[in-house]
């Protein structure tokens, strides 16, 4: 009888056969296999991870995020970390969809061009109602989007955000000061985003809403 499988990197290191599901993955999704860490963590920091020749395939983002939302081995994960792949607004609609993507509690999605559509759609995506840390840095939100995030009803839970490098200025600030659905903040990056006004930066410092907040860096 064969021995059981005892963990992922076991999995990983079976000659591609993943514990007899092998045979079923095409080499892309044996590169996503590879890219889930011990079950819990999917980590896919470069679109180049599945570029053999150098250049990114065309539709790569929207592409990945449909292999992923597919990918039923994702049920078992707790961190998204897929930075730099092109993912943008329409990438996001699609794994928000995901029939096995569980309600994750950290997402890591910088570099990955979407702007303030998709800064709404993670903003009354379900799916991320347990989330803890919320990365989004670099990716063109402004003070819409910033908005989004400050009015979500379903981010509450946040503890962490980072939105380092966006384009949220003063509006965008004082939203984020005067929300109430983001009160657990115990750490706000928003280093690189247009905030400029000494109103915008007081009140992040001394609002009443943001009362757990330890971390914050505003430049």
């Amino acid at each position: 009888m064969q021995d059981k499988v005892k963990n992922w990197e076991e999995l990983c290191n079976d000659g591609e056969n993943y514990g007899g599901e092998g045979k079923d993955l095409s080499p892309k999704e044996k590169i996503l296999f590879e890219s889930i860490k011990d079950k819990k963590v999917l980590k896919i920091q470069d679109a180049y991870l599945f570029s053999k020749t150098g250049k990114i395939e065309e539709n790569h983002g929207p592409d990945l995020a449909t292999m992923i939302a597919n990918f039923h081995f994702i049920k078992t994960i707790s961190s998204v970390i897929l930075t730099h792949n092109h993912i943008g607004p329409e990438g996001i609609k699609i794994l928000v969809a995901s029939p096995f993507l569980p309600k994750v509690k950290d997402l890591h999605l910088g570099s990955n061009n979407l702007g303030d559509e998709g800064a709404k759609i993670i903003a009354q995506a379900e799916v991320f109602s347990e989330l803890v840390t919320l990365n989004l840095e670099c990716n063109g939100i402004t003070a819409e989007g910033a908005k989004a995030l400050a009015q979500s009803s379903v981010l509450t839970k946040v503890e962490y955000l980072n939105l380092v490098d966006n384009r949220v200025g003063d509006e965008g600030a004082l939203a984020i000061a005067n929300s109430d659905n983001l009160c657990n903040l115990t750490y706000l990056h928003l280093g690189g985003n247009r905030v400029k006004s000494e109103e915008a930066k007081a009140a992040l410092k001394n609002s009443p809403k943001l009362t757990k907040l330890e971390k914050l860096k505003v430049f």
